[in-house]
């Protein structure tokens, strides 16, 4: 089975058919969540409305939180498969395609064809990746090109052909035209610190360094100077001011200012695979270093994100994803290791371990699961626990299999039961959750109450999901006075609030102001749908009035 698989054109097939299910197959079916998927989807549907192919418009203004180069890919998708939701993160699918291969080319470079195959399939079967190969956000079309620059440039560097090193410098542009500065900052960072850890600075002089900074510059370039030549110092000050500069020095989110914010990110994103990554860590910094030293590079991959953002003062789940593709490579290259029988007595035991640590893993964090599930989201108790079972059932058979010592079994396995536990979650929890996590419900409720003149509000998080399924522009009603500020408008007008904000309207503690009634016509989890005027058909769960 092993050496079947180690043929490329064989692998690379089997390969995409692995990530045509995990990244395309119903990707469209669940709605976009609030508020990342829909901020992008509903930026390039504004974009495709207007023709627009420059600046990025959302509820009808220039907004500069991104490069455009996602919105482009986004928007092209529309004018392929229509505005909807599978659209909207086919690019996200075709990227994440796309860095499955190109981890295994340089896997097979650096360290050998089984364990570039390896670190491919730990790449497509990790938690977050799968996420976001099936999310409208800009993240995995980042990780790809910053991946690609990185292959291309070993290509140049070990090959001495220099058109490897321009392709590389034009993967590094197309990163940075798609989420910033911060990606040329990174790369560059990574790929001067291994030059001086594998003390081959002089390697410098063969590399066409004024050639890649044009082609780099011919790539990412242009749309800075044409946004800049179009909206001035707004675009300086918004773009590189607030979303690059002040979140690094300043936290956007609540979230996020723990140093160690990160190490769980790692632990559940790469999971299952991060079980194994202690020792594959250890393994890569003490393996018999080749020539070029590629452990070194892959170490330095990791870390320089890692130390980045957690650094950052801003942090997401998702800013770290970079480094992923630098963990499959550890852990791709151990397993590697391990079924040579390179590992040692000692890594032998310790991969048991980790092995031992997996399967209780999946187990408690099925029960911890269905316990909070019951809590949260009981309408979805079912689904998960069906789910679970078959997760379960697929580790109980890699499990057996690593007891009898086929451990390329075992390692199949594993792949195996998180693609299972995929067909009951997409089937029996998704759906459900959608009405949770999406606007696309609410959407639909309004539409079929407001009258096409009456105004819409809601709180920030729900703006573009409103936007997007509504067609309308909410007023964000984020704080409190002017919530009731639109509220108390002399015409009937409609918010989208969490229930326990629309009840502070009539506390005399909070705003003594507030006078008029106002009804309650539709709750879903904390989200209500409220207005200030009695609905066309009569009826409400709830109406407001001030206590006299």
């Amino acid at each position: 089975m092993g050496k079947i698989l180690e043929k490329p054109v064989l692998f690379l097939t089997i390969l995409t058919l692995l990530c045509g299910y995990l990244f395309f197959f119903q990707s469209g079916k669940m709605a976009l969540t609030d508020p990342d998927e829909t901020f992008y989807a509903q930026t390039a549907k504004e974009m495709l409305a207007r023709n627009e192919w420059v600046t990025p418009y959302l509820y009808d203004k220039p907004q500069f939180e991104k490069p455009i180069l996602f919105y482009w890919l986004v928007e092209a998708s529309y004018k392929v498969f229509g505005i909807n939701e599978f659209a909207a993160r086919f690019p996200s699918a075709v990227f994440g395609l796309i860095g499955v291969i190109a981890i295994y080319f340089l896997g097979a470079l650096l360290f050998g064809k089984r364990a570039g195959m390896l670190s491919a399939v730990m790449l497509a079967v990790n938690v977050e990746y799968v996420i976001l190969s099936r999310a409208c956000v800009t993240d995995m079309v980042l990780s790809t090109f910053m991946l690609l620059g990185a292959l291309f440039f070993f290509y140049g560097y070990l090959k001495g052909k220099n058109y490897f090193y321009l392709l590389s410098a034009a993967g590094f542009g197309l990163a940075t035209l798609t989420k910033g500065p911060v990606a040329i900052l990174l790369a560059g960072s990574i790929i001067f610190i291994y030059l001086i850890l594998a003390k081959d600075l002089k390697s410098i002089k063969k590399m066409p360094v004024l050639l890649m900074a044009l082609v780099f510059t011919i790539t990412a370039a242009p749309w800075y100077l044409i946004a800049y030549k179009l909206h001035g110092m707004s675009f300086i000050d918004a773009f590189f001011g607030f979303h690059n500069v002040t979140r690094f020095l300043e936290a956007e989110h609540k979230i996020g200012s723990q140093f160690y914010y990160n190490v769980p990110v790692v632990l559940g994103g790469f999971f299952p695979w991060s079980v194994f990554l202690p020792v594959g860590l250890w393994n890569m910094f003490k393996r018999g270093r080749n020539k070029f030293k590629p452990e070194i590079f892959v170490l330095v991959w990791f870390f320089v994100i890692f130390i980045f953002f957690s650094i950052s003062s801003t942090k997401l789940p998702t800013y770290i994803f970079p480094c992923f593709m630098s963990l499959a490579l550890v852990t791709g290259v151990f397993w590697d290791d391990f079924l040579k029988g390179l590992t040692g007595k000692k890594i032998v035991k310790q991969m048991a371990v980790s092995y031992y640590i997996l399967s209780a893993v999946i187990v408690l964090g099925a029960i911890g699961a269905l316990l909070y599930i019951k809590h949260g989201y009981p309408v979805v108790l079912k689904g998960v626990l069906i789910s679970s079972l078959f997760l379960i059932f697929g580790m109980a058979l890699s499990f057996a299999a690593f007891l009898k010592k086929k451990f390329f079994w075992a390692f199949f396995l594993v792949v195996y039961s998180l693609a299972i536990f995929l067909i009951p979650l997409g089937m029996l929890v998704i759906p459900d959750i959608e009405l949770y996590e999406t606007s696309k419900e609410v959407s639909g409720r309004l539409l079929s109450l407001m009258k096409p003149a009456e105004m819409l509000g809601s709180e920030s998080n729900h703006l573009a999901g409103l936007a997007f399924y509504t067609g309308k522009f909410p007023a964000d009603l984020d704080k409190h006075d002017i919530m009731v500020q639109f509220m108390n408008s002399d015409k009937r007008v409609w918010g989208v609030m969490k229930e326990k904000n629309y009840k502070q309207l009539y506390d005399p503690g909070v705003n003594p102001e507030y006078v008029k009634p106002s009804y309650l016509v539709y709750k879903i989890g904390k989200r209500a749908i409220v207005t200030n005027g009695l609905p066309d058909n009569g009826r409400y769960i709830l109406k407001g009035e001030r206590s006299k």
